[in-house]
Parts: structure tokens; sequence; C-alpha cells
């Protein structure tokens, strides 16, 4: 059966919504559609939906990934253009594309690029956050509490935080970021919380974009390499 990859962009209104509220309105969007689903077998079958990250509530994503397979063969330019006209607000198909049968999309995710934006730091210029990220990045460790079932959990995400830059731009802090997915993963708040430690910043203050999804071998999921994204 047909497996089609969309790129899509999650953003407005949308990037309040929960992941699960996100995979219900693209199964409502396909039905709508007239796109049929192909099913899992089993006692409980579900849609074959697969994302290839979820997005924290209140981040926006401009290229995020959803991989969709049919029972009946479409063309790409057609399964688009019925996604475009069923999908909420903030829920924007960018394009699609046929893909082979290969490992499950989430399993391709190895790190992330982030864009946060908010209020320059007072007292700091350009210079001076170059100084203090570069004091931030030198330290072995930088622990965090992350909450879980079992309660707070102090962890260090140091090594899943792979670049950090800042520039200023129409008198905002600029804060671009590459991060672990997966096993290890970093979160953009948790780094923005752990530099909030150093810079007077607050990390609400801050919009987050999700600008890239690669695997491991710097690959963008929709192909080419991320270098220079």
């Amino acid at each position: 059966m047909p497996r089609f990859r969309l790129c899509y962009r999650q953003e407005g209104r949308a990037r309040y919504v929960s992941h699960l509220d996100i995979v219900r309105a693209f199964e409502r969007a396909t039905r709508r559609a007239g796109l049929r689903l192909l099913y899992s077998q089993g006692f409980n079958p579900r849609p074959k939906l697969t994302f290839a990250a979820p997005l924290a509530v209140g981040v926006s994503g401009c290229r995020e990934y959803l991989d969709l397979e049919l029972e009946e063969e479409r063309e790409p330019v057609e399964v688009l253009e019925a996604l475009r006209s069923n999908l909420p607000d903030g829920l924007v198909p960018v394009a699609v594309r046929v893909v082979a049968d290969g490992p499950a999309l989430m399993s391709l995710v190895d790190r992330t690029r982030y864009l946060a934006v908010g209020p320059v730091p007072e007292g700091f210029d350009a210079r001076a956050l170059q100084a203090e990220l570069a004091a931030f990045l030198s330290r072995g460790e930088i622990v965090v509490e992350r909450r879980s079932a079992k309660g707070l959990k102090r962890k260090n995400i140091r090594p899943g935080i792979y670049s950090l830059r800042a520039g200023i731009n129409g008198g905002k802090l600029c804060l671009s970021m590459e991060l672990k997915a997966g096993a290890g993963n970093v979160r953009p708040d948790e780094v923005l919380k752990a530099l909030g430690e150093r810079l007077p910043l607050v990390p609400d203050d801050f919009a987050v974009l999700r600008t890239a999804l690669m695997s491991r071998d710097n690959q963008l999921l929709w192909g080419g390499k991320g270098d220079g994204e």
C-alpha cells in the first residue's frame, strides 16, 4: 500500500494544542477528505499515521513530518490538496511525497533545531552574549530538573546540546539551538531555563520555533543535508 510523507507547519493557535489532539485532527481531516487510511492489525486497530516527533505545547514547527498509509493509490498532489482543504487553522500542509517502506519515522529522528526569540537581557550586547554562551557550553555538566511519573529527576543536558548560538536582530535576542532527540533528548525550554541561571532572561518571554528534524547522518527527513539550515 502507498506510504506518503507529509511536510507541514504547526503554527498560530495549533501550537497550543496537545499532540493527542493533533493526531485526532489529522484523523478527522483524512476522513473528511475521503482518504482511506490503512489500519493496523490486532485487538485495537489504529490508523497508520506516524509522526516524526511530537511538538511541546507552545512550540511552533515550520517543518514537521507525518507518514500516512492509504488503502488505495493516490497522487501526492491529490493527497496534499485534500488535506489542505480539511485541516483546521494552524496545521498547514506544505508538500507530500511517496516514500518507500522502511523504519518508523520517529526512529529516524536523532537531533532537532530550534530558534528561540525574546528580549535582549539588559546590559548585554552581542559580544557579551557570545562570551556568556561560550562559558555556558564549557561546563562539563548542565543539570536541570525534569518531571516524570516518578517525580522530579535531575538530568545533565550538556551532552545533548550540540550547538548554541546567539545573535541580536531587530532588537530581539535570537538563540539557535541544535539538540538531541529521542533517547537522551534535550528540550529548548530546559536550555532556556539553564541559561536563565547565567543571564537575566525569562524562558516564558521567548517564542520557540522548531526549524528542522534530522537523522543521525545529518540528513533532513525530507532529504538533503542539514548543514546551513
